[in-house]
């Protein structure tokens, strides 16, 4: 409730050219999980620490190289805990923060679909998306027009 209250005391219009039809299950994932970390009050570097650890995901299947990448977020996760300690938090937190990462994949695998089904129905607007959100999201979708197949 805190955050959309925020956006919309600000008058910023959430998805001004989607239409928030359909995406309703997505838009409360995502805002059920802002309220829970919210509630966790990272710090800059924890939260930080955490986004660098789930961006680096091993688990990712189009890696070649996960065991790199693994060794590269358990050193993140070190630093994490240590950032935690720092701050004389309790041990608590980092398993809380832990424990919203199947919630944080859910809503990556929604978001896709969502995405997906957004491509197939306006293709030039999916060709023509950010060259960055393109990048991340280019090992899962195809942005070719499907009306070349």
């Amino acid at each position: 409730w805190g955050c959309r209250w925020a956006v919309q005391s600000r008058d910023i219009p959430l998805f001004p050219a989607v239409p928030p039809s359909g995406c309703d299950d997505l838009i409360g994932a995502i805002f059920e999980l802002g309220r829970t970390l919210c509630r966790l009050q990272l710090s800059d570097e924890e939260l930080a620490l955490f986004t660098a650890a789930v961006l680096l995901s091993p688990d990712r299947p189009w890696l070649t190289e996960s065991k790199k990448v693994q060794k590269l977020q358990d050193k993140i996760y070190m630093a994490l805990q240590h950032e935690i300690q720092k701050k004389h938090s309790t041990e608590d937190k980092l398993s809380k923060m832990v424990s919203k990462l199947p919630l944080m994949k859910t809503i990556c695998n929604l978001h896709l679909d969502k995405l997906e089904f957004f491509r197939l129905l306006h293709p030039e607007t999916a060709m023509n998306f950010p060259p960055l959100y393109k990048e991340v999201f280019n090992s899962e979708l195809q942005y070719s027009d499907p009306r070349e197949s």
